[in-house]
Protein backbone atom coordinates (compact mmCIF):
# COMPACT_ATOMS: atom_id res chain seq x y z
CA UNK A 1 0.00 0.00 0.00
CA UNK A 2 1.09 3.68 -1.24
CA UNK A 3 2.69 6.16 1.26
CA UNK A 4 -0.37 8.54 0.12
CA UNK A 5 -3.06 5.67 0.50
CA UNK A 6 -2.52 5.36 4.13
CA UNK A 7 -2.37 8.93 4.41
CA UNK A 8 -5.88 9.23 3.14
CA UNK A 9 -6.98 6.20 5.11
CA UNK A 10 -5.86 7.80 8.21
CA UNK A 11 -7.42 11.21 7.15
CA UNK A 12 -10.82 9.10 6.90
CA UNK A 13 -10.32 7.83 10.33
CA UNK A 14 -9.81 11.36 12.23
CA UNK A 15 -12.03 12.86 10.70
CA UNK A 16 -14.82 10.18 11.61
CA UNK A 17 -13.72 10.19 15.46
CA UNK A 18 -15.64 13.23 16.71
CA UNK A 19 -18.95 12.06 15.24
CA UNK A 20 -18.36 8.59 16.43
CA UNK A 21 -17.27 9.84 20.14
CA UNK A 22 -20.32 11.79 20.12
CA UNK A 23 -22.92 9.80 18.75
CA UNK A 24 -24.12 6.60 20.07
CA UNK A 25 -25.74 6.15 16.93
CA UNK A 26 -22.93 6.15 14.75
CA UNK A 27 -20.99 3.92 16.85
CA UNK A 28 -23.89 1.33 16.43
CA UNK A 29 -24.18 2.00 12.43
CA UNK A 30 -19.92 1.64 12.17
CA UNK A 31 -20.08 -1.70 14.35
CA UNK A 32 -23.20 -2.86 12.15
CA UNK A 33 -21.28 -2.06 8.96
CA UNK A 34 -18.07 -4.14 10.38
CA UNK A 35 -20.02 -6.66 11.21
CA UNK A 36 -21.46 -7.19 7.60
CA UNK A 37 -18.00 -7.06 6.49
CA UNK A 38 -17.54 -10.08 8.23
CA UNK A 39 -20.11 -11.85 6.38
CA UNK A 40 -19.47 -10.67 3.01
CA UNK A 41 -16.90 -13.68 2.52
CA UNK A 42 -20.18 -16.32 3.36
CA UNK A 43 -22.12 -13.88 1.16
CA UNK A 44 -20.39 -14.20 -1.75
CA UNK A 45 -20.19 -18.20 -1.25
CA UNK A 46 -23.34 -17.68 -3.52
CA UNK A 47 -24.15 -16.86 -7.62
CA UNK A 48 -23.61 -12.82 -7.73
CA UNK A 49 -27.50 -12.26 -8.13
CA UNK A 50 -28.12 -13.61 -5.33
CA UNK A 51 -25.68 -12.44 -3.08
CA UNK A 52 -26.56 -8.86 -4.22
CA UNK A 53 -29.93 -9.99 -3.40
CA UNK A 54 -29.03 -11.24 -0.01
CA UNK A 55 -27.33 -7.61 1.00
CA UNK A 56 -30.16 -5.87 -0.23
CA UNK A 57 -32.12 -7.65 2.71
CA UNK A 58 -29.68 -7.37 5.68
CA UNK A 59 -31.49 -5.30 8.07
CA UNK A 60 -30.29 -2.00 8.88
CA UNK A 61 -30.64 -1.06 12.72
CA UNK A 62 -31.27 2.56 12.93
CA UNK A 63 -31.85 5.25 10.60
CA UNK A 64 -28.77 6.44 8.47
CA UNK A 65 -26.99 9.83 8.24
CA UNK A 66 -26.96 11.72 5.12
CA UNK A 67 -25.29 10.25 1.89
CA UNK A 68 -21.85 11.77 2.33
CA UNK A 69 -21.71 10.54 6.46
CA UNK A 70 -23.23 7.26 5.21
CA UNK A 71 -20.38 6.85 2.93
CA UNK A 72 -17.60 7.59 5.16
CA UNK A 73 -18.43 5.67 7.35
CA UNK A 74 -19.17 2.61 4.66
CA UNK A 75 -15.23 3.82 3.55
CA UNK A 76 -14.13 3.35 7.89
CA UNK A 77 -15.94 0.06 8.22
CA UNK A 78 -14.55 -1.46 5.23
CA UNK A 79 -11.00 0.05 6.13
CA UNK A 80 -11.00 -1.68 9.38
CA UNK A 81 -11.76 -4.86 8.47
CA UNK A 82 -8.42 -5.43 7.71
CA UNK A 83 -8.11 -9.02 8.46
CA UNK A 84 -11.00 -9.97 5.15
CA UNK A 85 -10.09 -11.89 2.37
CA UNK A 86 -11.36 -9.57 0.24
CA UNK A 87 -9.95 -6.46 -1.00
CA UNK A 88 -10.72 -3.11 0.46
CA UNK A 89 -12.37 -2.20 -2.80
CA UNK A 90 -14.90 -5.10 -2.75
CA UNK A 91 -15.55 -4.31 0.68
CA UNK A 92 -15.81 -0.97 0.46
CA UNK A 93 -18.63 -0.95 -2.63
CA UNK A 94 -19.97 -3.75 -1.07
CA UNK A 95 -21.21 -1.76 1.99
CA UNK A 96 -21.72 1.41 0.46
CA UNK A 97 -23.69 -0.22 -2.12
CA UNK A 98 -26.04 -2.11 0.97
CA UNK A 99 -26.59 0.74 2.76
CA UNK A 100 -26.46 3.96 0.20
CA UNK A 101 -29.66 1.74 -1.65
CA UNK A 102 -31.14 2.03 1.84
CA UNK A 103 -31.09 5.85 1.28
CA UNK A 104 -32.59 5.16 -2.03
CA UNK A 105 -29.59 6.36 -3.39
CA UNK A 106 -29.54 4.53 -7.41
CA UNK A 107 -25.92 3.18 -7.39
CA UNK A 108 -25.05 0.64 -9.43
CA UNK A 109 -22.02 -1.83 -8.62
CA UNK A 110 -19.57 -2.64 -11.33
CA UNK A 111 -16.88 -5.49 -10.97
CA UNK A 112 -13.60 -5.56 -13.29
CA UNK A 113 -11.04 -8.15 -13.81
CA UNK A 114 -7.86 -8.29 -15.53
CA UNK A 115 -4.80 -10.88 -16.73
CA UNK A 116 -2.21 -9.68 -15.00
CA UNK A 117 1.80 -10.95 -14.97
CA UNK A 118 3.51 -12.83 -17.51
CA UNK A 119 2.43 -15.89 -19.44
CA UNK A 120 4.44 -17.99 -16.79
CA UNK A 121 2.50 -16.43 -13.51
CA UNK A 122 -0.67 -15.19 -14.56
CA UNK A 123 -2.81 -14.24 -12.14
CA UNK A 124 -6.14 -12.36 -11.86
CA UNK A 125 -6.32 -9.12 -10.37
CA UNK A 126 -9.73 -7.44 -10.06
CA UNK A 127 -11.42 -4.15 -8.79
CA UNK A 128 -15.22 -2.51 -7.67
CA UNK A 129 -16.47 0.47 -7.48
CA UNK A 130 -20.41 2.03 -7.46
CA UNK A 131 -21.55 4.21 -9.98
CA UNK A 132 -23.73 6.85 -9.93
CA UNK A 133 -26.00 7.69 -13.14
CA UNK A 134 -22.63 7.25 -15.31
CA UNK A 135 -20.27 8.71 -12.83
CA UNK A 136 -17.81 6.54 -10.37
Amino acid sequence: MSWQTRQRHFRLARGELPGLAASTAQRRLLREMRILCRRLPALLTQPLPAALQALEEVPIAGALPDEAGTRRLADLAALLERRSPLGICLRRSLVRYRYLRALEVPVVIRFGAQLRGSAEERNIGGHAWLELGERP
